[in-house]
């Protein structure tokens, strides 16, 4: 199996011991629980509230440059109308990507999320790399609807230098069976919402990891994936029940919109990681 450097300094001795690590804090498309999704004001923000990762969406322009936003159509978060694919890099990049959020959650507005553009990810990237946060890479859809995406993000990564800090991650497995092709030692994992054939999935291309989401990654199941020499970031850890339930759990990675919850919740007492013995 694969195991890329960005995984073997976070790696355990998978066992029923508790854990001498906190998870690692990866920001749900940023902090975009505090911000507008996918843009490079919500990535800040989980770099200033102590995210040490950040994970976000990559769809493909009509000519061809990878872009940084979570829908197939413009409509929701954007100033735009429909599909991400029937607009040039250089056109999505005159929409506003933030005004939405300041309407749709004016408790949190801030001027400056007015204006927010789409980032590309050859521009997310290299961000990444100079505040040495890791990257989790999702292509929501693959070479079926956007042809030659996988290539176009391992040659974005490449470029950037972030091979070490990248973990390139889909819920299509037809996709992630392309980029294992394309780069035999790229890190990968497996996206679900059900866990079901999930671990075996993830082995048959040689994922580093799974994420499951937060409802169906039981205790049982993330012993089950640490067996087969698996980690576990679970997704959607939005409130303090559920990241201190996940970290008693075993987890290995929370991915939540809110990275200074998560950092409030690790730093209680009863959630800090035991010393080694």
């Amino acid at each position: 199996m694969v195991l890329a450097p960005i995984w073997k300094e976070r790696r355990r001795a998978f066992s029923r011991a508790p854990s001498t690590s906190p998870p690692l804090a990866i920001a749900h498309r940023g902090a975009s629980g505090e911000a507008p999704e996918n843009t490079m004001a919500a990535f800040d923000l989980a770099a200033r509230q102590g995210a040490q990762a950040i994970e976000f969406d990559v769809h493909l322009a009509a000519d061809g440059v990878p872009v940084v936003i979570h829908d197939r159509r413009l409509d929701r978060t954007t100033s735009g109308s429909g599909l991400v694919s029937e607009y040039s890099a250089s056109m999505l990049k005159r929409l506003d990507a933030g005004s939405w959020f300041n309407l749709r959650h004016p408790a949190r507005a801030r001027s400056h999320y007015v204006g927010q553009k789409i980032p590309w990810l050859s521009q997310v990237l290299p961000w990444a790399r100079r505040r040495h946060l890791q990257a989790f890479v999702e292509i929501k859809l693959g070479g079926d609807v956007y042809p030659g995406i996988e290539a176009r993000v391992l040659e974005e990564i490449s470029r950037a230098g972030m091979r070490d800090q990248t973990t390139v991650i889909s819920f299509d497995f037809p996709t992630l069976v392309r980029l294992r092709r394309l780069d035999p030692r790229i890190a990968l994992g497996l996206d679900c919402t059900r866990p079901l054939l999930a671990l075996r999935r993830a082995r048959a291309i040689g994922a580093v990891v799974v994420l499951p989401y937060w409802a169906f990654a039981s205790r049982r199941f993330i012993r089950r994936a640490h067996r087969a020499g698996i980690q576990v970031a679970v997704w959607n850890l939005d409130r303090p029940r559920s990241m201190r339930r996940k970290i008693a759990d075993g987890a290995d990675a929370a991915v939540t919109r809110y990275p200074a919850l998560l950092r409030k919740v690790l730093a209680a007492p009863e959630n800090r990681p035991l010393p080694p013995a």
